[in-house]
């Protein structure tokens, strides 16, 4: 028979060590579970995540969803939401892409319109995700409906733009 004593600090840092251990299966069974155990888009990411990703906004094309993802102690999507993407098949880039700049206010030229709480994905400007100023946008959310880019409701506008910094990471598929 062996008899271990261990001190209160050994015990506490076994402990931790256990805890942390956990806390990270438990990530990385949320980050798999989102990503439907894709397991290359789970690595990716986790190794991301270990590289310092602290956010990531997923979009979901084909149900017409955005998350956004929050990588503190415990992952978890902060925010989801119903969008309208691109009403034309190709007509909102699939791939990976980052906030480039912000507006609060941004007209469309080409579309006519005004955008609100503007979030740039693109560096011709072309795509972004953003709110309109005409709220009668917001009966198509939930389906495709846009010029191509990404449309959030009025309620959701501001806390996005908050919630998303220039820089973040958004994922489009």
């Amino acid at each position: 028979m062996i008899i271990v004593l261990l001190s209160f600090w050994e015990k506490e840092a076994i402990e931790q060590k256990i805890s942390r251990n956990n806390l990270e299966i438990k990530n990385y069974i949320f980050l798999s579970d989102f990503f439907e155990q894709d397991a290359k888009k789970t690595q990716k990411y986790w190794h991301g995540i270990a590289n310092g990703l602290e956010k990531m906004v997923f979009i979901d094309i084909k149900n017409q969803q955005l998350s956004v993802l929050e990588f503190a102690d415990t992952f978890q999507v902060i925010l989801q939401t119903k969008i309208s993407s691109g009403k034309f098949k190709g007509s909102t880039p699939a791939g990976e892409f980052k906030i480039l700049k912000k507006r609060l206010f941004r007209p469309s030229y080409r579309h006519g319109g005004v955008m609100t709480h503007w979030n740039c994905l693109t560096r011709d400007e072309a795509i972004g995700i953003h709110g309109l100023r005409d709220i009668s946008y917001e009966k198509n959310l939930g389906r495709p409906a846009s010029h191509g880019c990404i449309r959030i409701s009025k309620s959701v506008e501001k806390i996005f733009y908050s919630l998303a910094p220039i820089g973040t990471k958004v994922l489009i598929e």
